[in-house]
């Protein structure tokens, strides 16, 4: 073992560098995927969820090229293709900033990404279960690298914050990837076997579902914070360090690991089966089930590759290919099937994929584990990796370092200014993630309480972005949170002002694929005087007002009168409809009758053509001052107006 070859024992160079870098912008592409499918091309008129599917099952679909890529270009060029041009192609989303034009990048990108995932392992096979052992400590070690570059950017990720500062540590990044690629390319091993047999070379199915469980949970920074309750700085920490164990279990599988394990596997692998659904209530018990998920997620994943370089036997490349393409259209099938359960009613309740996923990994690593030597391997475990990823710990540290959460401010009674937006997932109207554009709309309105709908804390599709964290930051306002569709997703509440109380009540019908409440919440506005903000979204489908007509009763009779109330939200219903008659009939006043002028339309914010945005106060206040500030931050304008006694 020469120190020309290898950089740490027992592993080259390019056996983790090159798969974590490669790893680290196939993330970053692929979380620029899946929102642009929904909101730059889903959102477009015509389009149907069914569509989107289809569209993103036809890029995971291309990962069954693979073997005909490797004929074509011979085992190099296909190499050379799929990691250079991923980097090249996520440099030039960088670059961009038009929605569709990100959409087809990525789209792109994501394709060669998970056609490197085999091609790689096809280069390396030959060389046995430690290289390949390797190659799972490169693609955990690339996760941890991504997740701490999410994380130090407030979940806001990379791709979507234009200047140059973004352009450049992207080219740095692409630098880099190519420097190791270059070399890996100069290494040969072109003729090498790169096959197995079929029963040998299925468990590489399982990178599918382990990529759908490390989005949605492992490295779902935004998902941590609300589970666990911590600042956000703490909750990123956390994740870290739930990575570096992962690795360091891993270091230690590829070293130690042997065919008499399978027991074990089994029966942690039970484990990880029944930890996911804690993990995702929170609490100490979710807590822990997420760092403990992880590392048996890292074991099992290792335990795989290693198995998998035990056996190379041929020069072809199907069997690999077909593993990893029924691996990738599980990963669209799980997350599709995830996502769908919030747009259509279907018979199953999205919360049992995680562990369906998990029962894949877990009986993949059962098949390789027939596979792993008789014996220990003489290899000494190599820490390094799982040290480079603990080291990360710096980066949320130096977060925590500097954080502050907002602090309230102390009032001086009457008048305030209230102010509602639907944000739209922070997606403007024509699928731009823009984070900022919202805030300055909140900003330059000088509302001082907000209601906001829409506010997504961790959802995969809108980017995996804590809206109401880096919000309630940006703005230096206080919040409170009520989520409605899951823990992840609802709406929220901020305010300048001390909240003395509050509260989220679930609205009827319980079986909407999108289920919907109200938060409220008692402002202490300052000179012994408070204000009760009532902050909802009603059911959206235009054409079912009956529903509306069964939710909006909940939030008048929680209202029961009371003075000094302010009841705003998207209604999604027009101001003749009989579910607004039911506010102004319980004597409620509707803001922009008693001071505007004109339809007012709020929605949608590019081509206005209907008002469903309302902010309504109790017989005993006045308003003034009313403006929708015009902006496509949002697919919705928001309504701000001053309330005085």
């Amino acid at each position: 073992m020469t120190t020309e070859r290898h950089l740490w024992r027992g592993q080259t160079l390019m056996e983790v560098g090159l798969p974590a870098l490669t790893i680290l912008l196939g993330a970053q592409t692929l979380r620029v995927l899946l929102p642009s499918l929904v909101h730059a091309y889903g959102e477009r008129p015509g389009v149907t969820s069914i569509q989107v599917g289809l569209l993103a099952f036809g890029t995971f679909l291309v990962a069954f090229l693979a073997a005909a890529l490797r004929r074509l270009l011979r085992p190099r060029g296909a190499l050379a293709l799929t990691a250079g041009g991923l980097a090249l192609l996520r440099l030039a989303e960088q670059l961009s900033q038009a929605p569709m034009l990100d959409l087809v990048l990525s789209a792109l990108g994501t394709a060669l990404f998970i056609l490197f995932l085999p091609t790689y392992l096809g280069h390396i096979r030959h060389r046995g279960p430690q290289a390949t052992g390797g190659y799972a400590i490169g693609l955990l070690l690339g996760l941890a690298l991504d997740t701490g570059l999410h994380g130090t950017l407030g979940t806001v990720d990379l791709s979507w914050r234009p200047g140059i500062g973004p352009i450049l540590l992207v080219l740095a990044l692409v630098l880099v990837q190519f420097a190791l690629l270059a070399r890996t390319l100069a290494e040969g091993g072109a003729q090498a076997p790169s096959d197995g047999p079929f029963l040998v070379t299925w468990p590489l199915l399982a990178l599918g579902p382990l990529l759908f469980l490390q989005a949605l949970i492992f490295q779902n920074i935004a998902q941590a914070t609300v589970m666990t309750g911590w600042p956000q700085p703490a909750a990123f920490a956390w994740v870290v360090l739930a990575n570096a164990a992962g690795i360091a279990v891993g270091a230690f599988v590829v070293s130690r690991a042997r065919r008499s394990w399978w027991p074990a596997a089994l029966l942690v692998g039970a484990i990880l089966v029944l930890a996911l659904p804690a993990s995702q209530r929170g609490g100490g018990i979710g807590t822990a089930s997420l760092l403990v998920g992880q590392v048996i997620a890292a074991g099992a994943l290792t335990m795989i590759l290693t198995g998998l370089g035990a056996r190379a036997e041929g020069s072809g490349f199907w069997r690999t290919t077909a593993a990893n393409g029924i691996g990738m259209f599980l990963f669209v099938l799980l997350t599709f099937a995830y996502y769908i359960r919030y747009d259509l009613k279907v018979p199953y309740d999205n919360a049992v994929l995680p562990p369906v996923a998990a029962g894949i990994l877990v009986l993949s690593a059962l098949g390789a584990a027939r596979l792993l030597p008789t014996e220990r391997s003489a290899e000494p475990t190599d820490w390094t990796p799982a040290w480079v990823a603990l080291a990360l710990l710096v980066l949320p540290l130096g977060l925590w370092a500097g954080w502050r959460e907002p602090q309230p401010v102390a009032g001086r009674g009457w008048p305030v200014r209230v102010m509602t937006y639907n944000l739209h997932q922070g997606f403007d109207t024509e699928g731009w993630l823009g984070m900022e554009a919202l805030a300055r709309v909140l900003e330059e309105s000088g509302a001082e309480v907000v209601a906001l709908q829409e506010v997504s804390r961790g959802w995969v599709i809108n980017g995996s972005l804590d809206m109401l964290t880096w919000l309630s930051r940006r703005l230096k306002m206080p919040h409170v949170s009520g989520p409605t569709a899951d823990p992840l997703w609802g709406n929220a509440i901020l305010s300048r002002y001390p909240i003395r109380e509050w509260g989220n009540v679930p609205l009827p019908p319980r079986d909407l694929p999108v289920r919907r409440g109200f938060l409220w919440a008692r402002i202490d506005l300052g000179e012994g005087e408070t204000m009760l903000v009532i902050a909802t979204h009603l059911h959206h489908v235009e054409e079912e007002g009956h529903v509306r007509q069964l939710q909006m009763p909940e939030p008048v009779r929680f209202w029961a009168g009371r003075d000094r109330t302010v009841l705003m939200g998207d209604l999604n219903a027009r101001p003749d409809s009989p579910e607004i008659a039911i506010l102004r009939d319980a004597g409620l006043k509707d803001a922009w009758a008693e001071l505007g002028s004109g339809p007012g339309h709020t929605f949608r914010s590019d081509d206005p053509y209907q008002r469903i945005d309302y902010i309504w106060v109790s017989p005993d206040l006045t308003v003034s001052d009313l403006v929708i500030p015009p902006s496509t931050a949002s697919d919705h304008l928001g309504v701000a107006v001053t309330v005085s006694r």
